[in-house]
């Protein structure tokens, strides 16, 4: 797919792939659909979410309640769709006041960044709530340009294997001053890139969006390299790289014999009490030892 083409989480410990020959099936209507199950709740009820679109299509959801999404917030509101196309969060509502929640959707979809809105209401145990509707709505393609890059990885001499990095997603919509989210990938969801390899797709998001990665984990005898942020602009399908140096190597001190002020003799003298042997081995052991998931 254009965005991620495949986006796998196997055992909870496989991750992103991105590059894969196999590419998410393309929507031929809508991108996804969506429900909310209690179109009016109360505190105290569980409400639940459903996302149906292609299978693997990342799906984000947010909830604000009285404009903050930390009143809301959802507790499993990122992740993939399974291999039917379904993804669902569920959480209690917590608000402690009469409101109107509203929902917002986000699918990296195989044509592009999609989203779609919907609200519920929030009352009080002692409130009626008015008859329920279906409580279905739908997602749009985000009507902007939407661009992609490439990331690849280079190493050092003498460094081996593969970088796993965890990503963050700035989506951003240029002609919406309210259209735009940053949320981290969940833990399962990694990017694996291999020293001197082949370079690999990134998601295609609204122009001026940002992917920025964290190296969770460096290739064997390498030192971690910093943070990257990309900003997607019109122009891009442009490389980025990522380079891991080889981690410095410490020298090893060479080590003296100790020598005791008393009586001037060197600490390997079989005269010298054992404890006091001891203790400046220790001392020698401790000194050794001080030597050592478009925002570059």
């Amino acid at each position: 797919m254009k965005l991620f083409k495949s986006l796998l989480a196997a055992g909870g410990a496989a991750g992103i792939v991105i590059g894969l020959a196999v590419a998410t099936p393309v929507l031929a209507t809508v991108p996804f659909t969506g429900t909310v199950l209690l179109q009016c709740a109360t505190v105290g009820q569980t409400q639940k979410v459903t996302i149906n679109s292609s299978a693997n299509v990342l799906i984000h959801i947010e909830v604000t309640i009285n404009n903050s999404t930390a009143n809301g917030g959802t507790q499993n509101g990122t992740g993939l769709t399974d291999a039917q196309g379904t993804f669902t969060d569920s959480w209690t509502i917590a608000s402690q006041t009469a409101t109107t929640a509203v929902v917002r959707v986000w699918a990296l979809t195989s044509e592009g960044v999609a989203t779609g809105e919907t609200s519920f209401l929030i009352k009080l145990v002692n409130q009626t709530c008015p008859t329920p509707t279906s409580g279905a709505f739908t997602g749009t393609l985000v009507d902007t340009t939407q661009v992609s890059g490439q990331v690849k990885k280079t190493c050092d001499t003498g460094v081996s294997g593969n970088a796993v990095f965890t990503a963050t997603l700035t989506i951003n919509v240029s002609y919406s001053t309210t259209l735009s989210t940053t949320f981290q990938l969940p833990a399962g969801l990694t990017l694996t890139l291999p020293c001197n390899g082949a370079a690999k797709a990134l998601p295609s998001l609204p122009v001026t969006s940002v992917i920025k990665l964290h190296e969770s984990t460096a290739p064997s005898g390498a030192a971690a390299a910093a943070d990257t942020t990309i900003t997607l602009e019109a122009s891009a399908a442009t490389t980025t790289t990522i380079h891991n140096a080889k981690a410095a190597v410490s020298a090893t001190p060479t080590p003296t014999a100790a020598v005791l002020p008393a009586t001037g003799q060197p600490a390997s003298t079989p005269t010298m009490p054992w404890p006091a042997v001891a203790v400046l081995g220790l001392i020698a052991v401790a000194g050794a030892g001080l030597v050592f998931r478009r925002k570059s």
